[in-house]
């Protein structure tokens, strides 16, 4: 008797348990959609706008950032990219169900885009990422992070903000920086050294201080920012199928929403199973 109380306890908690412990924890509504964000930084090679680039602006990301997490550390040493890695948090975060992963390659929709930018030689990719996220009227209020650094003739920082909300219609709002970086001239001019430029694995564990030199954490002489451009704007999007577009002068951003249907998960005799909902 006991064996099949045992069998119909099981029964019930895999028929109610999605209905009110299994349910979508996002920002504390069961039904907050799930959007996949794609994000892609590219930057113009061969720009003749002519434009100038406005006077230095300090940036500092705001407090309340979102920082993605990766389930991958091991960035490509031939490439100029370096994505400026957060350690992880968790010792196996769950790609499929938690909110503000960094995608893997396989994952991200828009790779046939970056090979596109890549063959061709008027751009530069800058960083492409991807992450799902419940998206709702509070989730604009929390930013996700953009860092990333390139090394080579030039050295170049990029860092900023992307945040994604939905009230009555879905808004993705931008704030990019994209800097120049030198070598400060004071300290060359006191040590008597000229220092090379740095590679990009050096330039991903720096800070900006409010002086626009960027400090690195191996101890060596900082790098000025001598040049910086923002692009910032809010975007509506009205349809989720097309892949939006913005520009400017010096970098493009392509991005996507996706809708997601986040997996449910089962809880059975203590054990938590991961089943993708239909």
């Amino acid at each position: 008797m006991k064996k099949l109380q045992l069998i119909a306890l099981s029964i019930a908690l895999l028929v109610n348990v999605p209905l009110s412990a299994a349910q979508k924890v996002s920002d504390g509504a069961p039904d907050t959609p799930w959007y996949q964000v794609d994000l892609v930084i590219f930057r113009y090679l061969n720009n003749d706008s002519g434009e100038a680039w406005p006077p230095v602006a300090g940036y500092r990301a705001p407090g309340n950032v979102i920082k993605l997490q990766t389930h991958s550390a091991d960035p490509d040493d031939s490439s100029p990219l370096f994505d400026i890695i957060e350690p992880v948090k968790q010792s196996h975060p769950d790609v499929m169900r938690d909110a503000y992963i960094d995608l893997p390659a396989n994952e991200r929709i828009l790779n046939s885009q970056v090979t596109a930018l890549e063959r061709n030689r008027n751009y530069q990719v800058i960083t492409h990422k991807a992450w799902r996220m419940p998206v709702s009227a509070r989730s604009g209020k929390r930013p996700i992070e953009i860092r990333a650094a390139i090394s080579g003739q030039d050295n170049l920082l990029l860092n900023g903000t992307v945040s994604v909300s939905e009230e009555r219609f879905l808004h993705v709002d931008i704030d990019l920086w994209l800097n120049k970086l030198s070598p400060e001239s004071l300290y060359s001019a006191l040590s008597g050294n000229n220092y090379e430029q740095k590679t990009s694995d050096v330039l991903a564990a720096s800070d900006i201080g409010s002086d626009n030199l960027v400090r690195l954490d191996d101890g060596s002489p900082p790098l000025r920012i001598t040049d910086n451009f923002q692009i910032k704007q809010r975007r509506r999007v009205r349809n989720v199928k097309e892949i939006q577009y913005i520009d400017s002068p010096e970098i493009g951003v392509l991005f996507k929403l996706t809708p997601y249907d986040r997996p449910e998960a089962l809880v059975e005799t203590g054990m938590i199973i991961s089943e993708k909902s239909s």
